[in-house]
C-alpha cells in the first residue's frame, strides 16, 4: 500500500511537471504576426490635410526569417483604404495610399538594408529587430486629400499590412495560395475622420 500511494504520488508529479512544460514551451512559442502597437490619424496644418502614426510589431516565421538570410528580398506593404460603412450591404472601400518597403539582409556587411520605395530612403541595421522597428514605423505621415464625400459620411481610414517575399519561383506561387507559411498579413485597424 505504501508503494502504490508512492508510485501514485511519483506519476502525479510527473504529469504535472509535463504539463507545465508544455504550457511554458507554448508561452515562449512565439506566432508569426504583424501586430499594430499604435495607430492614429489627427488633422494637420493645413484645412483637410491628415497625418497619420503607425508602430507595428512583427514577428516573422521561420521561413521568412531563414529565407532573409539566405537571399530573400522582403516586401511590406502598409495599405490606407477609405471605407464608408453600410448596413445593409458590404462596406465601400476606396484605397488610398500604399506605403512599400523593401528588406535585403547583406551577409558581408553583416547588415540588414531597408529601403522605402515611395521616397527612395535607404537605412542600414545591425539588426534584424532594429530593422523591422523602422519598417513598421510611420511618424506624422501626410494622406493623400480625401474626396468631399469622406467628411461626415460615417466614413473611416482602415489600415492593414503585408509581409511578403518580393518573388517566389512557380512552385511555391502555387503553394502560397493555399498556405500563409510565406507571407504574413495583420488584422485591420480602423480610424473614424476626424
Amino acid at each position: 500500500m505504501n508503494v502504490a500511494a508512492m508510485t501514485f504520488r511519483g506519476l502525479r508529479q510527473l504529469l504535472l511537471g509535463l504539463l507545465l512544460a508544455l504550457l511554458l514551451g507554448q508561452a515562449v512559442a512565439e506566432e508569426a504576426s504583424i501586430h499594430f502597437r499604435e495607430f492614429s490619424v489627427y488633422p494637420g496644418e493645413q484645412p483637410k490635410s491628415l497625418l497619420s502614426n503607425v508602430k507595428l510589431d512583427y514577428q516573422l516565421s521561420d521561413y521568412l526569417r531563414e529565407g532573409l538570410l539566405n537571399g530573400m528580398t522582403l516586401q511590406n506593404e502598409i495599405r490606407f483604404n477609405l471605407e464608408w460603412h453600410n448596413t445593409w450591404w458590404w462596406n465601400t472601400q476606396r484605397r488610398l495610399q500604399t506605403i512599400k518597403a523593401e528588406l535585403n539582409y547583406h551577409p558581408l556587411s553583416q547588415q540588414y538594408q531597408l529601403v522605402r520605395l515611395d521616397t527612395g530612403e535607404n537605412w542600414s541595421f545591425p539588426t534584424l529587430i532594429a530593422a523591422l522597428e523602422k519598417m513598421g514605423t510611420l511618424e506624422d505621415s501626410p494622406l493623400p486629400a480625401l474626396p468631399q464625400n469622406a467628411y461626415n459620411n460615417d466614413a473611416s481610414i482602415f489600415v492593414t499590412a503585408k509581409l511578403s517575399p518580393k518573388s517566389l519561383n512557380l512552385p511555391l506561387k502555387v503553394q502560397a495560395l493555399f498556405s500563409d507559411r510565406y507571407s504574413l498579413e495583420s488584422e485591420g485597424v480602423m480610424w473614424p475622420i476626424p
